[in-house]
């Protein structure tokens, strides 16, 4: 049976269906609706928390207001990060691979490769569920302080996911190039590693 989508047989699933610019397009709605609803459910979670301290009035419309500039600023990084990514894959090809190969399949491959960040939009959410549970409400401050530690003591899983999540997306990314770019080499898989571990080191700081 063809494998619907790459996420696990990219190398069969492109060699099959070709680089379509729609199902890649939805690939990158759904890693970015993923996020969309791990930051309302933290948002839900928040509010409830103080409602149940008797402070939700106030809080509530401090979180939503502030989540509603946030998550437009999300979606959009989400989809010029697709571009970026896709012309930063295709020059790096370009130049380790040697072949001359069409922006438009590596704009679909790079596409592709924000389906694994739903896995890190749900732990991230799992982190910051768990950091909430014993933050004090007492004060605002002091809220904050105890929930920045708490999320700091997770970074190590966060950190862990996001180094299996760009395996993955070098996995993706390496075979969609080569069939992109008909290589039979290593340099693909090159490429794709820079660039999805070249991103997971820029969230180390």
């Amino acid at each position: 049976m063809a494998p619907r989508t790459p996420v696990v047989a990219p190398h069969e699933y492109f060699e099959r269906n070709g680089f379509e610019l729609r199902p890649a397009a939805t690939a990158v709605t759904l890693a970015a609706l993923s996020l969309v609803v791990a930051l309302v459910g933290f948002g839900v979670l928040v509010v409830r928390r103080f409602e149940t301290a008797g402070g939700g009035g106030d809080v509530s419309g401090a979180v939503w207001s502030a989540l509603a500039g946030y998550l437009v600023g999300v979606v959009l990084a989400i989809a010029i990060g697709w571009v970026v990514v896709a012309g930063v894959l295709h020059l790096l090809a370009r130049a380790v691979v040697g072949h001359d190969g069409d922006f438009g399949e590596t704009l679909v491959v790079a596409g592709w490769g924000t389906l694994p960040t739903v896995l890190t939009s749900f732990v991230a959410f799992g982190v910051l569920a768990v950091a909430l549970g014993d933050a004090s409400t007492t004060t605002p401050r002091m809220f904050a302080d105890q929930f920045q530690a708490n999320v700091r003591r997770s970074s190590v899983l966060t950190h862990a996911v996001g180094f299996v999540v760009a395996g993955w997306e070098t996995y993706l990314y390496g075979h969609g190039l080569s069939v992109a770019f008909d290589a039979r080499s290593s340099g693909p898989f090159l490429v794709g590693g820079l660039v999805a571990y070249g991103g997971w080191l820029l969230t180390l700081f």
